[in-house]
């Protein structure tokens, strides 16, 4: 019996981003081939690459070539990119970095494993060296995944692509407009993420308010929402990526009163400031943003604020920012990241003028990350001596059990650390929290049900 083909598969930027990855190792495995963890035990791996902003596409490519090094130095014999990077630069990828075997941009990804065969058998190299998957794929189901997370969570992704046209935002030309998937479908999915042990859910999208437009030019995100709140099995809902002026007061009852409903909410904001705001298209003023936070705060008591803030885009003078920075003084987000503007190719943004420079808008970003750690510290302090559940993702470095409370995402906010062997990963347990720092508690389990 000849022994399975191997397959590694290195997964760049977003959650979105991981469930492509994880709904490709699906196909990978119906195929029969069989998935290794480390590259250097690879016949073929795959990158997913990430072509956001200038770092992430930096990344994507570095990734690529140190992966590639593995033909002289290992047993590979293939790279394959796939994703967003290359849904944007395929041809100049192909012809750039000759290592690869093979692109693909955003497709269902179902000829890959086809692909993988073709290189490991050594056909025709200049057959698999082709662009393929040129046009952003449908909003089909995610059902059959291998998953990438801890048994703990799961991301599911309710909608592909976006309609804004933010200026300085290039993912509708890469993923098109927004389709939603049928709740049918999403309950289903979430049915099988429960049947595999998922505790939490992170709902995902380019935009998770604008869920059911497209369908019939309402938002159903709430009733979305509840009806995933009755899968059994599942116990945290988690919501991320609402668009500021889109969030309606059905989502915050959802969140205010359904015992699954995590009290947090990912709300991008980008900026305060009304002149910015409409540089940047965005669609609502400085006035309406900050009724939706303050709506939020009184609507949802407890809540978890999380968003995000770009600081140096075209034309931002030191008032925009004295403003944006009053702002995160005030509102005291519990979580928040901050990011220079990144000039992008084919964006509206690229040709405005006046074009800040980066150390500016490093500089700014810097400052105001440096504000929200003494924020965040507070509110980590305060917390000190509360029971909270906190779902168990996995051990840590060190062997300290890791994992969060509701007040923090998978991958982009805090931890908090337990002694190990005091939970089972997997499981949600109630925590003392003992101890505070800047990203993260310490805490001891405690007798009770979560």
């Amino acid at each position: 019996m000849n022994e399975a083909i191997r397959v590694s598969l290195v997964s760049l930027g977003c959650a979105r981003n991981l469930v492509d990855s994880e709904v490709l190792l699906g196909r990978v495995v119906e195929e029969g081939l069989q998935v290794v963890t480390d590259p250097e035990d690879a016949d073929v791996v795959v990158v997913n690459t990430c072509g956001f902003i200038e770092t992430a596409k930096q990344e994507s490519i570095d990734t690529i070539l140190s992966v590639a090094s593995l033909k002289e130095d290992g047993n590979l014999k293939g790279v394959i990119a796939v994703g967003c990077l290359a849904q944007r630069y395929g041809d100049q990828l192909k012809e750039q970095i000759p290592e690869l075997d093979a692109v693909f941009g955003l497709s269902d990804y179902s000829n890959v494993p086809s692909v993988v065969r073709r290189i490991v058998n050594g056909s025709d190299r200049r057959w698999v060296a082709t662009v393929t998957g040129g046009k952003p794929k449908g909003a089909t189901s995610d059902r059959k995944r291998f998953l990438l997370t801890p048994q703990s969570y799961a991301y599911l992704r309710i909608s592909e692509g976006c309609d804004h046209t933010c200026t300085f935002c290039a993912i509708p030309s890469m993923r098109g407009k927004n389709r939603s998937k049928p709740l049918d479908v999403l309950v289903e999915e979430a049915q099988g993420l429960a049947a595999a042990g998922v505790k939490e859910l992170v709902v995902v999208a380019e935009d998770s308010t604008a869920y059911g437009l497209d369908i019939d030019k309402k938002r159903h995100i709430h009733t979305l929402l509840e009806r995933l709140g009755s899968v059994d099995g599942i116990e945290w809902i988690r919501l991320m990526y609402a668009y500021p002026h889109t969030v309606l007061p059905e989502l915050t009852t959802f969140l205010r009163e359904h015992p699954k409903a995590v009290k947090y909410l990912d709300i991008p904001i980008q900026h305060i400031s009304s002149p910015m705001l409409r540089a940047m298209k965005r669609g609502v003023k400085s006035e309406q943003v900050r009724g939706i936070l303050d709506r939020l705060r009184g609507e949802v008591p407890g809540i978890t604020v999380r968003s995000t803030l770009i600081t140096g885009f075209p034309g931002e003078t030191e008032q925009d920012f004295q403003e944006l920075k009053a702002l995160v003084q005030d509102y005291r987000f519990e979580r928040l990241g901050v990011f220079p503007y990144s000039r992008e190719e084919d964006t509206p943004a690229f040709d405005m003028e006046p074009q800040i420079e980066p150390e500016v808008a490093e500089a700014r970003a810097a400052e105001l990350m440096e504000l929200q750690r003494g924020i965040m510290r507070e509110f980590h302090d305060a917390k000190v001596g509360q029971v909270v559940d906190v779902v168990v993702d996995g051990y840590d470095e060190d062997g300290l059990l890791m994992g969060r409370s509701q007040a923090d995402a998978p991958e982009v906010d805090g931890r908090v650390l337990l002694d190990a062997a005091t939970a089972e990963p997997g499981t949600i347990v109630r925590v003392e929290l003992t101890h505070a720092d800047d990203y993260q508690w310490r805490g001891r389990v405690v007798a009770g049900d979560a």
